[in-house]
């Protein structure tokens, strides 16, 4: 695979980002939840209109190579529930890749980007929340600097779920 080009997503990408996202993280995670649950998680988080709504609040940047759209990254606001944010600490939120492409480099060429923007750069600490048993994705993050942090809890629908919380501490 050529390397891809990666830049900041606009309003035009939305779309495409809804599919890729719907459709990535229902390979990944629908299999293991009820449909109405995954259905509600799809429309919540993985809509246009989620996606709408993110282009104001977070920054994502998109890989693509030509028309097509092959992963992208979101980041921010620390927003996972019991890390004690400080100023100048920011969050890692999402880093999705086109299923059929994962382990392929694309995944980690989005990470360096994104650790890159001057969002993550200046950033003192960036807080990610992942599932433990995505091995090669707890991998990647601990090949960048990530170190395990602890661990949070989330529910998709009536279902508590936990998530692997890591962290890139810069003030060390």
């Amino acid at each position: 695979m050529s390397a891809p080009d990666i830049r900041a997503a606009t309003a035009r990408d939305v779309p495409a980002l809804s599919r890729l996202a719907k459709r990535t993280w229902s390979d990944a995670f629908g299999g293991g939840i009820a449909p109405e649950d995954e259905a509600h998680e799809l429309e919540e988080g993985r809509s246009e209109t989620y996606f709408e709504n993110a282009l104001r609040e977070k920054t994502i940047l998109v890989a693509e190579a030509g028309d097509e759209l092959l992963g992208y990254v979101q980041f921010g606001d620390v927003e996972i529930t019991g890390v004690d944010a400080q100023p100048g600490d920011r969050g890692l939120h999402r880093l999705y890749v086109e299923t059929g492409l994962q382990g392929r480099g694309l995944g980690r060429s989005l990470m360096e980007a994104a650790l890159q923007h001057p969002q993550l750069a200046e950033a003192k600490r960036i807080y990610l929340q992942v599932w433990e048993e995505n091995e090669r994705a707890v991998r990647l993050y601990e090949s960048l600097g990530f170190r395990r942090a602890g661990s949070t809890t989330f529910t998709i629908g009536s279902e508590l779920m936990e998530d692997l919380v890591m962290v890139l501490d810069k003030t060390r």
